[in-house]
């Protein structure tokens, strides 16, 4: 029985992904915003990254990465629109990263895409998307929580819902999956 629960979990964790609660301590200390948007942004990612807003927006159970990013860019003072919503149904840009990226191509009022060479850019409260499978979609989203500086280099701190992180080292999240995975951010305004 435990010799196939083993090849069970063996087979079951390639497949999974990323664990699905990431409870990050950070090493050093860690550098957060001081713009108040910002800090409600933070503040709402925190008290809701392990325990979801369900009452209000619902929760899409493995894939709600997007509707917790759009959640806390609601906290930071962003307006609803007829394409980003979670009112009488979920608009899709609201609920799927690629949507996501789309819809903000669509208004760079909102924020300038990045490719991960221009990392240095990178801002407390800005977007990270993930391409796990270099496919040309986003397969994943989250928030910058914060940066630390491990060994003279600054390191990203993310918080995001599928899994559920505060703090999450971005170095441990490409752990977590191959050589494949191509980086983006958006810079907000």
């Amino acid at each position: 029985m435990i010799k196939r629960l083993a090849i069970a979990a063996l087979v079951i964790l390639p497949l999974a992904g990323c664990s699905t609660v990431h409870d990050a301590k950070p090493l050093g200390k860690v550098t957060r915003s001081s713009n108040p948007a910002v800090v409600s942004q933070l503040e709402y990612a925190k008290s809701y990254y392990k325990n979801p807003n369900k009452d209000r927006f619902g929760d899409l159970g493995g894939v709600d990465c997007v509707n917790f990013v759009s959640q806390t860019l609601l906290a930071r003072g962003w307006n609803l629109t007829k394409d980003w919503t979670y009112k009488d149904g979920y608009a899709r840009a609201w609920i799927s990263s690629t949507g996501f990226r789309d819809y903000l191509r669509m208004h760079p009022e909102l924020a300038t895409e990045n490719t991960w060479d221009k990392s240095e850019k990178l801002e407390v409260g800005d977007v990270v998307q993930f391409d796990w499978d270099n496919s040309g979609d986003r397969d994943h989203t989250a928030i910058v929580s914060g940066f630390t500086t491990i060994n003279g280099s600054k390191e990203a701190l993310l918080a995001s819902h599928s899994p559920a992180a505060f703090d999450w080292s971005i170095t441990d999240v490409l752990a977590e999956n191959d050589e494949r995975t191509v980086v983006y951010f958006w810079s907000i305004k």
